[in-house]
């Protein structure tokens, strides 16, 4: 209890470390308005009421009661002045939180091995992460800051209590923890009855989305299927209905029990004793009872409210759990210190590969043994599933391999710098991405600078054609995510603003992984010549299940389960008439076509 205790403390204080780092003057200035305003409604309540009626018992002066309420009014009035402060600091302090942890998650995700993302439950802390941390610190000081206020509130109107009569004041503790009882069993009650809600809250919910989707939007206009999707919706909503119908008078009754005790029976407790002990034994002034019988409610309230702040605590430690696994994984691959590279056109070796994906047992690649020298140009072939992809994600060093070592320049990539190793790599792959900035920062995936090679690598992968169509050229923003009169290009010619990367980029090695699979197979033959005609001087290895392009090639791999079975050119593997003859043959007919033109 006391581990699990420290541990939720420990996790509390991390992000309110953050806070304090990222708006330390709101942090500051909200602690010291909810110890304020505790103090203020204390004195404006329970003292003012046991001042005036006592002041009217003992025949105090005028001018007495009077000081006493400007005293007050004036703690009033820089309460609601220190009030408007913190609200202004407050949308500020909420922009500044926000940035902060987006700019802490997405500098730590960047830098996460890309295995990690293929880990559920790593995705699942990172989705948390990137989606909810920035909120859910706004959350916690929230909750931070009502339970300053509740604590420091119930410190003042003890003192005062227990200064009147403790007896009362024990009174008042006794009915607290029976009232907290009852709402704990009314809580698990409330939470039972939520979890038989849930399923068909989820079923509810997911045929109203489908309603919306535009995904959806054309197959339910071609049937009847919303019908279905109605009635289905109907009974859902009926069946909540009728679990809340007969749960809830369940809830109703523990309810009714709970304020009967705490606000009937204890409260009547109460007033008789301070009504025996201010009319028949006078030990009490009439100002003490005024003070206890007004303030009873509020600190039974404070105290209750003070007390559920726990609960949310918890929650929040086990949303901070995720946060901190999160956080908490090391990077092996991204970011990794090591050797530079002396020569953009080494030779790649691989000796004894093998390679297996997190949580697999059976490996996706084995024991590939392959030289590739500089500027020789590799096709490598296969049907899906045979390891392509995963081949050269290795040569990426996205991956390391579970056995045996990968050498470029004679020298284990492991042992590179990272970042400079990649820089030597130019790729596109089949599922390359478009971002929503300008079309010359989605060539050179950075902030534009080079207008004329931006423009030359356009023109090499043929998009020049669309850009001339486009009035603001290269610095035409794509997609409509943010601007309305954004464009949007067709999918093949996104294809090609993907493929211009490699023609902008200055790398040894060029790595095309199917990335031109939404052109027709002319544009596609065409495309692939200019590529490899103006990659003359890089190494190129390319994955393409059209075997037009693969006749290109200065040599041909044929992959399947995780393993080079053939190798050699064109010529040579049609002549072997082995699986890369069988493949190409299939498609004979549509690539004769092809070469023809």
């Amino acid at each position: 209890m006391m581990k699990s205790t420290l541990h939720i403390i420990k996790n509390i204080s991390r992000m309110l470390g953050y806070i304090i780092k990222f708006a330390p003057m709101y942090f500051f200035s909200m602690t010291i308005f909810c110890i304020y305003v505790s103090a203020v409604d204390t004195l404006s309540g329970t003292i003012a009421v046991q001042y005036i009626f006592n002041s009217l018992q003992n025949g105090a002066s005028f001018k007495e009661v009077f000081m006493f309420l400007i005293f007050v009014t004036s703690a009033m009035v820089l309460r609601h002045i220190i009030g408007a402060f913190v609200n202004y600091l407050s949308p500020l302090a909420s922009t500044k939180m926000k940035a902060g942890m987006n700019r802490i998650i997405s500098q730590h995700a960047v830098k996460m091995d890309l295995e990690y993302y293929e880990t559920p439950k790593f995705y699942n802390d990172f989705v948390w992460a990137s989606a909810q941390a920035d909120t859910k610190l706004s959350s916690l000081m929230n909750i931070y800051a009502v339970f300053i206020a509740r604590l420091s509130e119930a410190i003042f109107l003890g003192l005062v209590l227990s200064s009147i009569d403790r007896i009362t004041l024990y009174i008042m503790l006794a009915a607290i923890i029976i009232r907290v009882v009852l709402e704990n069993i009314i809580s698990k009650k409330y939470f039972q009855m939520e979890q038989k809600v849930k399923p068909h809250e989820r079923r509810r919910d997911y045929f109203r989305r489908i309603l919306y989707l535009s995904d959806y939007a054309k197959e339910i206009r071609l049937s009847d299927m919303h019908k279905t999707l109605y009635k289905r919706f109907c009974d859902t909503m009926s069946q909540i209905k009728d679990i809340y119908k007969k749960d809830g008078k369940v809830l109703a009754v523990y309810m009714t029990i709970a304020q009967t005790v705490t606000y009937g029976l204890l409260d009547a407790a109460i007033y008789l004793y301070l009504a025996y002990n201010a009319i028949i034994t006078r030990i009490i002034q009439f100002g003490d009872a005024a003070a206890i019988i007004s303030s009873s409610g509020r600190f039974s309230w404070i105290f209750t409210d003070l007390l559920m702040t726990f609960p949310e605590f918890v929650k929040h430690s086990l949303y901070i759990d995720s946060f901190n696994n999160f956080m908490n994984i090391q990077p092996k691959i991204e970011r990794q210190q090591g050797k530079h590279i002396k020569n953009k056109h080494g030779a790649i070796e691989l000796k004894n590969v093998s390679f297996s994906y997190p949580g697999e047992k059976k490996n996706s690649l084995n024991n590939i043994n392959l030289t590739i020298k500089p500027y020789e140009k590799i096709a490598i072939v296969g049907y899906n599933g045979a390891g392509k992809s995963t081949l050269t994600k290795l040569l990426m060093k996205f991956y390391e391999a579970s056995e045996g070592n990968i050498y470029y320049d004679g020298v284990d990539i492991k042992e590179y710098d990272t970042n400079e190793y990649r820089n030597n790599c130019g790729a596109v792959f089949q599922d390359y991405k478009i971002f929503a900035g300008t079309v010359a920062e989605n060539v050179v995936m950075d902030f534009a600078k080079n207008s004329e090679k931006i423009n030359e690598s356009l023109v090499n992968s043929g998009l020049d054609n669309k850009l001339s169509d486009l009035k603001d050229g290269i610095n035409t923003q794509l997609t409509k995510e943010f601007y309305e009169d954004g464009t949007n290009l067709s999918g093949g010619e996104e294809q090609k603003l993907a493929i211009s990367r490699i023609f902008y980029k200055d790398c040894g090695i060029i790595i095309l992984d199917e990335p031109s699979s939404a052109l027709d197979p002319i544009s596609e033959y065409r495309l692939n010549k200019t590529i490899l005609s103006l990659s003359e001087h890089k190494t190129v290895i390319f994955i393409s299940h059209r075997l037009s392009t693969t006749c290109m090639a200065d040599r041909i791999l044929m992959m399947e389960n995780g393993e080079i079975i053939e190798e050699g050119s064109h010529e040579e593997l049609i002549n072997k008439n082995g699986k890369y003859a069988e493949m190409f043959n299939l498609q004979a007919e549509k690539y004769r076509k092809t070469f023809i033109l």
